[in-house]
C-alpha cells in the first residue's frame, strides 16, 4: 500500500484519477484530512465536518469488464460492512451502496472507472464518519462515535480498513461472483422486510428481495416483483 496524506485536497478521487493515468499503481491510496468538494454517488455531494471523519480513495487496476463492475461495487460494500461489525452487528448497505450502521448512514461510497492498457482502473473514494457527532442537518446520519460512544483515531481506522481490502481482495481478483453476492443480499438493508417507499411522488409499500445481474433492485409491489434502477424509487426510512 502506498498512502500519500494531505491536511487539505479538493476531491481525493479526482487527483486518483488524474494519479492512475499517470502510472499510478493498485493500493495507491490518497487520504485528505480535509476535503474541500467531496462527491457521492449519481453526482450527490458528501458533505464532512473537517478532521473529524475519514475521507480517502485507493486504486484498484483488474481484469474486470464493464458487465462485471456491480460485483466490484458489492464487494466494497462487502468489506466496509465486514469491518464495521466490530462497532455493530447491525451494519447493512443500503442499496446500491450506502452504508448503514444501526439503521443510519455512517459511509458513502462513489467508485468511478475507466478502462486503459487492457485493464480496469477502479478509483474508489470513501467518506466514512467517524468522530462527527452532530448530524442536525442530516437525521439519517450518524457516526461510529454516535454508535459507539467512543471516540477514535482516524488513522488507525484508514489502516485497518484498507488492512481489511487487501484481506478480502483474493474474492475478488478470483472472480467469486456468486460468494460476493450473496454476502451482499445477507447484508442488505430492509431485505425482505414490509418497508415504505417513495415512487411516483405517492407512498407505497413493498419488500426488498434481490439485486439482479443489471445491478437495479428487485422490490415486491402487491405480489408482484418489479425492477428499478436507482432514483427511480426512494426507501424510506
Amino acid at each position: 500500500m502506498n498512502l500519500i496524506s494531505f491536511d487539505s485536497l479538493s476531491n481525493t478521487n479526482e487527483y486518483l484519477i488524474d494519479l492512475s493515468k499517470k502510472g499510478a499503481n493498485s493500493w495507491t491510496v490518497i487520504h485528505a484530512k480535509t476535503q474541500l468538494k467531496g462527491k457521492g454517488f449519481a453526482g450527490n455531494e458528501w458533505k464532512v465536518t473537517a478532521g473529524e471523519n475519514l475521507t480517502f480513495s485507493f486504486l484498484l487496476k483488474t481484469s474486470y469488464t464493464f458487465q462485471n463492475l456491480i460485483y466490484f461495487n458489492e464487494w466494497i460494500s462487502n468489506v466496509i460492512c465486514s469491518y464495521l461489525m466490530q462497532f455493530s452487528s447491525k451494519s447493512n448497505v443500503k442499496w446500491p451502496n450506502d452504508i448503514i450502521l444501526n439503521d443510519k448512514k455512517v459511509c458513502g461510497i462513489l467508485i468511478e472507472n475507466y478502462r486503459s492498457n487492457k485493464e480496469m482502473h477502479s478509483i474508489v473514494g470513501i467518506g466514512l464518519n467517524i468522530n462527527q457527532t452532530d448530524f442536525n442537518h442530516l437525521p439519517k446520519a450518524s457516526s461510529i462515535r454516535n454508535v459507539t460512544d467512543k471516540e477514535y483515531d482516524i488513522q488507525e481506522i484508514l489502516s485497518e480498513l484498507m488492512q481489511e481490502f487487501q484481506n478480502q481482495y483474493s474474492i475478488l481478483e478470483e472472480k467469486n461472483f456468486d460468494l460476493i453476492h450473496e454476502t451482499y443480499l445477507k447484508h442488505l438493508f430492509r431485505k425482505d422486510e414490509v418497508s415504505e417507499f417513495k415512487l411516483n411522488g405517492e407512498i407505497t409499500k413493498g419488500i426488498i428481495r434481490d439485486v439482479n445481474n443489471a445491478g437495479n433492485l428487485m422490490i415486491e409491489i402487491d405480489n408482484k416483483l418489479q425492477e428499478f434502477r436507482h432514483k427511480e424509487i426512494e426507501l424510506l426510512f
